[in-house]
């Protein structure tokens, strides 16, 4: 299942201690502050380690229920195990013995629930959003699932051929392949270097990794990585109770694996994509940036994807309206805990465009570092930024989703907050000195993809 959605499950044991008291820090809004995310947010930890966020929000008789577990591809860095974070995403709907999976998928439907679930290169997410009355039992199945889910080896073999099947699905679209050779070209040691959904080898041999999968389930699936948040229409000291209760049994703790440190890139790469079917072809063009940690550099990318590749900016003027060498020119970059890679694709209409097309993209990262900035721009992308996010949250589900992903990167509730101070600080200076320190050639990775005959010309 592909990017940002959710899930739940259930089991109160004899075992489990008593529902923990109330007695949550609250984190109200600055009074006079735009906040990109507005609403005050109450937070228990329980005895085990799980953190719960209840955030109140005007929905009547709608509430959403997100699971954020901080493990995804980014975790998988043992050779030949790429992928079982997306496979568990799959494998969290096999149930319980006390909720298989059928049940559980008949009860969400009577109950009329949306559930789905999502995994990206540093989370998983499980959600689900429906009637506030549903709440009980979706608290009740999720503490199950994660305190109790089951499968057997036959049920795990299936599930990982069903994986493959979604892999050749998606490679029959040229974009799978143009992002596994920029990851595997821009990154020689970082777990960033393979996709989401793994290599098509690990994939391929994931049948026999049942006894793998159980260990990475025990390393990642613990309360003290997880994070609940609760958003909408909801009786706060009733919720904790009940979460309490569903998982106060949970037992683990987090055992990660050590993730490769990504050497810096000395010299510029590029490779190239032949693919064996008529389509347009596309230019990739990336710079390695800092990861989430670093608030400032974080917050200059999040200014710059829209700064120098949004449709206000000159490339896009240039190569969208005013040559029409492209039919499409989207920002890459992103927000990740670790270092990501920021820059631009064009699907670019002739091949034999794309060197023109990959010298505009590359000579806007080179002006922006001479000092060519455009302030009466900036502060508007800077303020669209800013609405942008706060208009984002229109309903419960658009708000825990929301909460659940900006979480994941530094484990900090507010980190989404803290970010958006730093956007609102971006100056000129900021994006100049960001483009010289980044944006320069020997720290570019430029990938590209045509059909083999527009390649042997």
């Amino acid at each position: 299942m592909a990017h940002p959605v959710l899930l739940l499950p259930l089991l109160a044991a004899l075992a489990a201690p008593a529902p923990p008291r109330p007695s949550p820090a609250v984190t109200p809004q600055p009074p006079g502050k735009l906040l990109a995310f507005p609403f005050p947010v109450e937070v228990k930890t329980l005895p085990n380690g799980l953190r719960v966020a209840l955030v109140p929000y005007d929905s009547p008789g709608l509430v959403a229920y997100y699971t954020l577990v901080r493990v995804g591809s980014r975790n998988e860095a043992e050779p030949g195990r790429s992928g079982y974070a997306h496979f568990f995403e799959h494998m969290m709907f096999r149930g319980t013995k006390a909720h298989p999976g059928d049940e559980y998928n008949a009860t969400v439907t009577r109950l009329g629930l949306d559930t789905n679930a999502f995994t990206d290169f540093d989370m998983t997410v499980y959600h689900l959003y429906g009637p506030s009355k549903a709440l009980p039992t979706i608290i009740e199945y999720e503490g199950d699932r994660f305190r109790n889910l089951e499968f057997s080896e036959e049920q795990f073999r299936t599930e990982a051929g069903a994986i493959l099947g979604e892999y050749a699905k998606s490679a029959s679209s040229p974009n799978l392949k143009l992002v596994e050779k920029m990851l595997e070209t821009a990154y020689d040691r970082h777990t960033y270097r393979h996709t989401v959904i793994g290599y098509l080898d690990d994939i391929k041999k994931m049948p026999d990794g049942f006894a793998y999968a159980r260990e990475f389930f025990r390393r990642y699936y613990t309360p003290d990585n997880a994070t609940i948040v609760v958003a909408g229409d909801f009786d706060g000291p009733k919720t904790l109770e009940l979460i309490g209760k569903a998982y106060g049994g949970w037992q683990g703790k987090l055992k990660p694996v050590a993730i490769p440190v990504e050497p810096p890139q000395r010299k510029a790469r590029r490779a190239a994509v032949e693919w064996p079917a008529p389509t347009l072809p596309r230019v990739w063009v990336a710079w390695h940036v800092p990861g989430a940690s670093d608030l400032k550099a974080t917050a200059v990318a999040l200014v710059l994807n829209a700064y120098l590749f949004g449709p206000t900016s000159p490339v896009y003027q240039d190569l969208v309206l005013g040559r029409q060498l492209v039919d499409g020119l989207d920002a890459t970059g992103s927000v990740q805990r670790d270092p990501p890679l920021f820059g631009a694709l064009a699907r670019v209409k002739k091949a034999a465009d794309v060197a023109a097309v990959e010298q505009a993209i590359a000579g806007a990262a080179g002006d922006l570092a001479r000092g060519t900035i455009d302030r009466g721009r900036l502060k508007d992308v800077v303020s669209n930024a800013r609405y942008s996010a706060a208009l984002a949250l229109d309903k419960a589900d658009s708000v825990a989703v929301t909460l659940a992903v900006n979480t994941t990167y530094t484990g900090d509730l507010q980190y989404l907050n803290k970010l958006y101070a730093q956007v609102e600080a971006v100056s000129a200076a900021d994006l100049s000195a960001f483009a010289r320190r980044w944006l320069t050639d020997a720290n570019r990775t430029t990938v590209t993809l045509a059909t083999k005959k527009e390649v042997a010309q």
